[in-house]
Order: structure tokens, then C-alpha cells, then sequence
């Protein structure tokens, strides 16, 4: 199934679920081989493997344990999950050790046919006939629901282990959480990584971790750098899964998350243009511009209905069939908008990205034109005409920039939409 790609979400992130739930079985295993005192330098966590499925835990060759992950809202059926239990690649695995990881309660899957039926409201039975079993997670649950608060569930169950391997190796930071914050989120730049490193390869190149690379990273005392950048995406995530629904692509968001540190540290900058360049190049900070009100408002209806081919990602570009527009999280209040403006014309970069763009995307700012052009009086027109004003100086802003906010912004969206149809 995973050669189908037929996943939870479009592609893979080191921040999506299926990469955290991956995270958090390599931990475990490796937690569980050194407490016996085993060798782990043979063992890897395998993501999407041509033969496999989403996650495989693999000893040299040997497939230890297979795992689909279904990251489906709202699917409590059996038959949501047909594709698993008629599909799963079983080959080469243990009965007991092929798995499958959801984010709501499935009802009646481990349930015969014969009490299947007694169910009052006679749902469609599927055979299990590869006899995949629903993950336990350590909180009794067979299932393991998405983020919606300031701490997933998945991250807390991969700090514990992390704490675990802290106690018997390092036992000094056992008890920073800050240490135990930072490491896991190396471990999902790690993945980043690879899956970057995979794509780059193509073929049928994938996404593999070792686990002396997570031993390394876990235990590890250097100091942790860009650690602002790793809390950014952290919190990128949180807040975008608050709002996540089935009926929103999410391949543009795992693009975003995906981004190597340097190039997701510009993308925040850029999307933020009224703030200071200078204050913004200090890492320490960056994780301060992620805005939970502008990710639910601006980005999630923008994302909702543009489309992705009318999209540039690296300069925040939209263009529809009669007009452009510049995707921003700028969430000041509208009263502000001259201040905002004051605030970019500070800002070069911004300001020769925007050349004939027609509309600024912000929160709250509506129906006001960022660049006014003020009459020139009579003695004025005068003066330029006989040059004691100088020539008029080339514009690199386009003149027609108006601000747009989100709302207006969905409802142009859906104009664009339908004119296309």
C-alpha cells in the first residue's frame, strides 16, 4: 500500500502524524533494546519502503514490525479502514506485528462476525484477514487523536521515551525540558531531512533512519542550535492542525513544514513584512511571529480555496484570471494600516516582490490602497515641467496595492473558482 501512496496525507512531513508516529515507535524500540541490553546499531525506522507499509521497523533485512497509519477524522467504521485490511503487505511479517495507527476510535474491529452483527445500527463487516491488530498506545488508548492543545499526545508519548533513554545514558538532563523539548524536535528535523534527502534521490529512494542517529541525537549534550526555527514549525503544525479538515489540501502546509531551517526561517520573514528585517535575523525570536489567528484565519481559508497551480510559494504569490494578489500573517488591527504601510516601505525586498501586485492578503486591513498618489498643485506642475523637481524616479511599487483581508480574500477566491468552471 505504501507503493500506492495512498496515505493520510499527500506527502510525507517530518511534521505531519505519520512522521511523529514514526518517531515515537523508533523510540520505543530502541528504548526496549538497550534496556535489554541488546545491539540496536542494525536496527532503522523505514517510512514509505517500496515493499512495506507507511512505518516499518527493520533489523538489518528483517522486518520487525509494519505499520499503516490512517490520519482520517470522523472514520469510526470498519469499513473506512477496507483498503487496510484487505490490503495490508503482510509478507515477511509476524502476525503479531502488523499494525494499524488511527486517530479515533474504530468501532468493532477486533469484534467476530458474529458479534459484528449484534451491533445495533448494522454496519458492513470486513474480514481481517491479515490479521493487522489496532495499535495500543501507553495511555491504554487503541488509538491516538491529532493535536488540538498545546501538547499533541504523540509528542508527550515521544518525550517519556526520550526521558527513558535520558535516565539510563544521561541521567543529568533527564529532567530539562528543555533538553527533552529540543531533542525531539531535532529528531524531526532528522526526518526532514530524509525525506528531503529521498525525494532528491527519487527512484525508489525513501526515508530511513538509523537508530544510532536517534541514540546520537538523544543523548547528545551539544548545545542545540536553531532551536527558534524547530519551536516555529513546532507551533506551525499545532496550530494548523487545529483547524485541519479533510476538505483542505494539506500537500502546500507539508511543503512549508518541510523546508530546509534557512529557507523556512526566509518563508516566515517574507510573510511578515511589516516587521523589522534586523529583529527578525535573530533566530532566538522567530518562533514569536507564529500567530495561531492568522494561521486559522488567514492561511487556512486562503489554503482552502486557492489553487495550487496559481500559486508561488517562494515569493507568496497568487495570480487568479484578472488579478494578483501577495499572501501575508500581517494581523494588525485596521486602524493600522498606515502604520503597516510605514512599517513596509522599510522593507526593499518586500517592496520590489510586490511590483504590479494588485492586493496585499492581511487579517483585519479591508478596502484601503497601500500607496496613495497625492494631486500636485498648480506651482508644482509648474516646477515639473520645467525640471526643477527632477525627473520622475522609476517605481518598483506598484502604485495599485490595496489591502485585502481575509474574508474579501475567500470570496475573490470562489469568484476565480467558478470562473474557471
Amino acid at each position: 500500500m505504501a507503493g500506492e501512496k495512498n496515505n493520510a496525507t499527500s506527502s510525507w512531513s517530518g511534521y505531519n502524524h505519520q512522521g511523529q508516529v514514526g518517531i515515537f515507535l523508533a523510540l520505543k524500540e530502541l528504548n526496549m533494546l538497550i534496556q535489554n541490553d541488546e545491539d540496536f546499531r542494525g536496527y532503522s525506522v523505514q517510512f514509505e519502503k517500496e515493499d512495506g507499509e507507511d512505518i516499518d521497523i527493520v533489523k538489518g533485512i528483517e522486518v520487525i514490525s509494519r505499520h499503516q497509519v490512517k490520519a482520517k477524522k470522523n472514520k469510526k467504521n470498519l469499513n473506512d479502514y477496507k483498503d487496510v485490511l484487505t490490503g495490508f503487505k503482510e509478507d515477511g511479517v509476524e502476525e503479531n506485528s502488523r499494525y494499524l495507527h488511527t486517530i479515533c476510535d474504530v468501532i468493532g474491529f477486533e469484534l467476530s462476525e458474529e458479534e459484528f452483527k449484534e451491533l445495533p445500527y448494522k454496519p458492513k463487516f470486513i474480514p481481517n484477514d491479515k490479521n493487522v491488530k489496532l495499535y495500543e498506545y501507553p495511555d491504554g488508548c487503541k488509538y491516538c487523536d491529532l493535536s488540538n492543545v498545546s501538547e499533541s499526545k504523540i509528542d508527550s508519548f515521544c518525550k517519556e521515551e526520550i526521558k527513558s533513554l535520558l535516565i539510563a545514558h544521561s541521567p543529568s538532563l533527564k529532567d530539562d525540558d528543555e533538553h527533552i523539548k529540543e531533542t525531539l524536535f531535532e529528531l524531526k528535523n532528522l526526518l526532514c531531512t530524509k525525506i528531503r534527502e529521498a525525494h532528491e534521490a527519487g527512484g525508489s529512494a525513501n526515508p530511513v533512519i538509523l537508530f544510532p542517529e536517534i541514540y546520537n541525537i538523544v543523548t547528545s549534550t551539544e548545545k542545540r542550535e536553531r532551536q527558534s526555527i524547530r519551536r516555529a514549525k513546532g507551533l506551525f503544525s499545532l496550530y494548523w492542525n487545529e483547524s485541519f479538515d479533510n476538505d483542505v489540501d494539506n500537500t502546500i502546509i507539508n511543503e512549508i513544514l518541510n523546508l530546509a531551517d534557512d529557507d523556512f526561517k526566509n518563508l516566515l520573514i517574507d510573510m511578515h513584512p511589516d516587521n523589522s528585517i534586523s529583529k527578525l535575523q535573530d533566530l532566538n525570536n522567530l518562533d514569536n511571529l507564529i500567530d495561531r489567528g492568522s494561521i486559522k484565519y488567514i492561511l487556512y481559508n486562503f489554503f482552502r480555496w486557492y489553487k495550487k497551480e496559481k500559486f508561488i510559494l517562494n515569493n507568496l504569490y497568487y495570480q487568479t484570471n484578472q488579478e494578483s494578489f501577495r499572501l501575508s500573517m500581517i494581523h494588525q488591527p485596521k486602524a493600522a494600516a498606515g502604520e503597516v504601510k510605514n512599517d513596509i516601505m522599510k522593507n526593499i525586498g518586500f517592496i520590489r516582490a510586490s511590483f504590479n501586485t494588485d492586493y496585499l492578503i492581511n487579517m483585519n486591513i479591508e478596502g484601503k490602497k497601500f500607496f496613495e498618489v497625492q494631486p500636485i498643485d498648480e506651482e508644482g506642475k509648474e516646477k515639473l515641467k520645467s525640471g526643477l523637481l527632477g525627473k520622475e524616479k522609476d517605481n518598483i511599487f506598484s502604485i495599485n496595492l490595496e489591502y485585502i483581508d481575509y474574508e474579501k480574500t475567500v470570496l475573490k477566491l470562489r469568484e476565480d473558482q467558478n470562473s474557471d468552471e
